[in-house]
């Protein structure tokens, strides 16, 4: 007869686990399964379920069916009177979780706000550069007989500069000029 060797569940030793990382990893992965089975309990059966849980590093985690805050306010409001061997426990843990959701909260309100006023600055920054541009750009639209003199020879300093530009841009991509004319003319 030959032995077979059978797998299933080994006996674990309840103990803190001392590796920081592993115990985080077990920590994740544990908070994971209470609340799948928290939620199996709630849609099987019907009941309300609340659950808030610190991790390690006092970070807080919640779980709520149908919604956590509705069960925290049905579990700590008028319709249930507080127990005298208890008193005021439950309302310390139910202000903990909502300082932690009004601070997750004031912390994404105050990023918004710094990209919103970002974008009006750069809104505000754009508007002024094409002010700036279209007043540049004023002398091209009047007609040249009604320029003055300082305003037509504006207009012949930046011809020529626009012509020098189209003769360095062809020069680089080696259209070449010879005596105001291209060489393949």
């Amino acid at each position: 007869m030959s032995t077979r060797l059978i797998k299933g569940r080994k006996k674990v030793l309840l103990a803190k686990i001392e590796n920081e990382t592993n115990r985080q990893v077990t920590f994740s992965k544990s908070r994971n399964i209470v609340f799948k089975k928290a939620n199996e309990l709630a849609v099987m059966t019907g009941a309300e379920v609340g659950i808030n849980v610190f991790s390690p590093a006092n970070k807080l985690y919640f779980f709520g069916h149908p919604n956590v805050n509705e069960t925290i306010d049905k579990y700590v409001g008028k319709e249930r009177p507080p127990t005298p061997s208890s008193p005021g426990i439950d309302d310390k843990y139910v202000q903990m979780s909502r300082k932690v959701n009004s601070r997750a909260l004031i912390t994404q309100l105050d990023y918004l706000q710094d990209q919103l006023d970002f974008a009006l600055n750069f809104k505000s920054n754009l508007k002024e550069i094409n002010k700036n541009v279209d007043s540049q750009q004023e002398w091209f639209r009047d007609p040249i007989e009604k320029m003055n003199y300082t305003e037509a020879s504006m207009l012949k300093e930046r011809l020529e500069n626009l012509l020098l530009k189209v003769k360095n841009y062809g020069t680089e991509r080696g259209y070449g000029y010879e005596n105001e004319r291209r060489k393949d003319e």
